[in-house]
């Protein structure tokens, strides 16, 4: 059985999950102040996509550019990819032509429907792990950024 925008849409409302139907680009984005993880602009905001490709026959959450590949894209990369072996669920991803550096958690859709519960724990298993990925990759990069909030 396929998965729908609204219906994750109905999961997320339900679950007070912030975010945004993107209808045309097919994507729900959602959204979420974190604690040790910053955006490439140096905020402590996550924005996650959720798509359903194969026409809702997988579920596939990203973080866009989850990290910078400015320093050392090499060392970020292998980090990443350590990371993901030791991380259920999460893979990371790179794609050269746009210095991307993305963290995805993907999920087949076949017999059954996707769950209220299956989703959540995709978006909590992939925000748990940038928290977490967002501290090696600062230890790699030599900088402070990753500091709890105050």
């Amino acid at each position: 059985m396929a998965i729908s925008l609204s219906q994750c849409a109905g999961f997320l409302t339900s679950a007070g999950v912030r975010h945004h139907v993107d209808n045309e680009q097919k994507k729900i984005r959602l959204v979420f102040v974190t604690e040790y993880y910053r955006n490439l602009r140096g905020e402590r905001l996550l924005i996650m996509n959720l798509e359903m490709p194969d026409n809702g026959q997988r579920c596939r959450m990203s973080i866009q550019r989850a990290f910078s590949a400015d320093r050392d894209v090499a060392a970020t990369c292998l980090t990443m990819c350590r990371l993901a072996a030791e991380t259920p669920l999460v893979a990371a991803e790179f794609d050269a032509d746009f210095e991307d550096l993305r963290m995805v958690v993907e999920a087949v859709v076949e017999d059954a429907d996707v769950t209220s519960s299956q989703l959540l724990a995709m978006v909590n298993r992939l925000k748990e792990a940038a928290e977490i990925w967002s501290i090696a990759i600062e230890r790699i990069h030599g900088g402070g950024r990753a500091r709890k909030a105050s």
